[in-house]
């Protein structure tokens, strides 16, 4: 019997099967927590084209708490145009719950209403856990081959 989880002891490392876009916009991927920073940065400047970011927000805050109003507004109008003048990414917890809902409805909403696809251009990234994730099994590409053993020095999950 399991007394305490420990990812050493109780998963295993294979070649992602999760990854592609969602309505030909949203790019995602899943990757182990230990996959080095460089390789994950490399992916998503070169394979995915997103060009590197002069700055990184990063917004965290209570997931099941209710955002007050002019938190909401405040990042819906404010937080996609400064990244987007700085050239920043937006990092959240990726989930549908609290802050990161909020930004995630504010990515859309300017995304809506910008005149033209470079106007809406704005990094977004959600960083969840695997396990949280809804409907993760629609994602998993059962195409992909994932009984040889990892080799993270040599990552492209997209060839």
């Amino acid at each position: 019997m399991v007394c305490q989880w420990d990812s050493a002891l109780h998963t295993s490392e294979y070649p992602t099967d999760a990854f592609g876009e969602l309505k030909s916009y949203y790019i995602f991927i899943r990757l182990s927590c230990d996959t080095p920073a460089k390789i994950v940065f490399d992916l998503m400047t070169s394979d995915w084209g997103l060009s590197a970011p002069n700055l990184v927000l990063s917004l965290v805050g209570g997931g099941h708490e209710k955002v007050k109003g002019w938190v909401r507004e405040v990042l819906r109008k404010d937080l996609v145009r400064a990244a987007q003048s700085t050239g920043a990414w937006i990092m959240t917890s990726g989930l549908s719950e609290g802050v990161g809902r909020c930004v995630g409805e504010a990515v859309r909403h300017h995304r809506a209403a910008a005149s033209s696809p470079s106007h809406s251009k704005v990094v977004a990234l959600g960083v969840a856990p695997w396990g949280l994730v809804c409907n993760r099994q629609q994602l998993v590409n059962p195409k992909v081959r994932t009984d040889v053993p990892v080799d993270l020095t040599s990552f492209n999950p997209l060839i």
